[in-house]
């Protein structure tokens, strides 16, 4: 599990990894699974809206496959070592044996997904889907599978041992349509009971979850455990998982915004810095300093939230990234982009923001905030404090 600060709503500092369960207290993950029905989804926009795994339907039978597989498959890896992909076959009564080598054929290379069978329907039954799970384990050398297999659908067929799978995804709807986060609320921690044998790792709760980047509505999932921890039970048994450079720093000095321009933001503490990629104050920066230095050429999640107080209802605030290569001690070109941007509705705001972004080794990351007076014109108001926040960057080794 990772660390949580102390002061307020600290649930909405738990960034990269997830939620909190409002439950036990653990850090949740949420993901999505897709179809055909979801088109092609944004997979970018979905990473960026909190999702950290996603399944994506590859085949059914022995004569179906998904023609969204593809993009889908291509996103999902795009988002780098801050998201898991998954792959799942619906499983259909007969050869089980025959349609996991056809789900291996339309799948292509797998060993950086998290691989599912969905067995609920269709005639599917345990023996089909043990045959299913044998024969993709002996033709990948162990690839760990999860088993979607619901509770009602395991008490029909006489509640069976379930130990053929590696662990259990279950399925269970509270009622309505909503945000990932608001629908968990509904659940009750009896869903997470075990049956089968084997502990429920994951749980599908919706199948009317909103979802930026994704057309219309979709299942929604969620994981009682950190973004590592879903690695290793996903793919660890079969590949190495290599654990991003997680670097995390923090606010805790209140920094004056100026109306109408962004103002970098400084960190004044040091939760984590394994690559001494930041400064800890100094007599230059007496409240901390505000860049990350890349510490290599590769793929990073970062995310941020902010708390500003001083804001009216109505004004604007908004919160992009910056990324400048670095030459003789001075920026040599920039990139920047707004990643919040939102009204004001009294009292202080919290401005979260998510990136994932390619690397350069040596290129120097900041966070910058900036507001703006619903009026047009502040007057003689004084301008936002940007107060404290949280900061992290989860950058791939190689």
């Amino acid at each position: 599990m990772i660390a949580r600060l102390t002061w307020p709503l600290e649930a909405e500092l738990v960034l990269s990894q997830g939620d909190l369960d409002h439950q036990k207290g653990d850090v949740l993950l949420y993901g999505i699974d897709v179809a055909s029905y979801q088109g092609n989804p944004n997979w970018a926009a979905v990473h960026r809206s909190g999702i950290r795994f996603g399944f994506s339907k590859v085949t059914e039978n022995t004569d179906y496959t998904n023609p969204t597989w593809g993009h889908n498959r291509s996103g999902m890896l795009a988002l780098g070592a801050g998201f898991v992909p998954g792959a799942y076959h619906f499983l259909h009564g007969g050869n089980g044996a025959a349609q996991a080598r056809y789900f291996l054929a339309k799948a292509g290379e797998l060993s950086r997904f998290a691989v599912a069978l969905d067995v609920e329907a269709s005639g599917a039954n345990v023996s089909t889907a043990r045959e299913w799970v044998a024969e993709f384990k002996d033709r990948t050398g162990g690839q760990p599978v999860i088993g979607y297999f619901p509770r009602w659908y395991w008490e029909a067929h006489g509640r069976p041992d379930l130990g053929f799978f590696d662990t259990i995804w279950q399925s269970r709807y509270v009622s309505g349509s909503g945000t990932p986060a608001a629908l968990y609320r509904k659940v009750s921690s009896s869903w997470w009971v075990q049956f089968g044998g084997e502990p429920i790792s994951i749980l599908q709760y919706s199948s009317s979850g909103a979802v930026p980047g994704v057309p219309g509505r979709c299942d929604v999932n969620a994981f009682r455990g950190s973004l590592a921890e879903l690695k290793v039970l996903a793919l660890s048994d079969f590949q190495e998982v290599e654990v991003p450079i997680r670097s995390s720093y923090g606010k805790s000095r209140p920094q004056n915004l100026e109306w109408g321009r962004f103002t970098r933001l400084n960190w004044d503490i040091t939760h984590a810095d394994p690559a001494k990629a930041h400064s800890v104050p100094d007599k230059d920066h007496p409240d901390g300093y505000p860049g990350y230095v890349a510490p290599a050429s590769t793929w990073a999640d970062i995310d941020t939230v902010v708390r500003i107080e001083g804001l009216s209802e109505g004004d604007e605030y908004q919160l992009q990234f910056e990324v400048h290569d670095w030459t003789d001690g001075k920026s040599a070109g920039s990139w920047t982009e707004v990643r919040a941007d939102a009204k004001a509705t009294g009292g202080d705001q919290f401005a979260t923001a998510a990136m994932p972004k390619g690397l350069r080794k040596g290129q120097h990351v900041y966070v910058s905030v900036a507001a703006f007076p619903a009026s047009g014109n502040p007057g003689d108001r004084p301008a936002p404090r940007a107060t404290v926040g949280r900061w992290t960057i989860a950058q791939d080794r190689r």
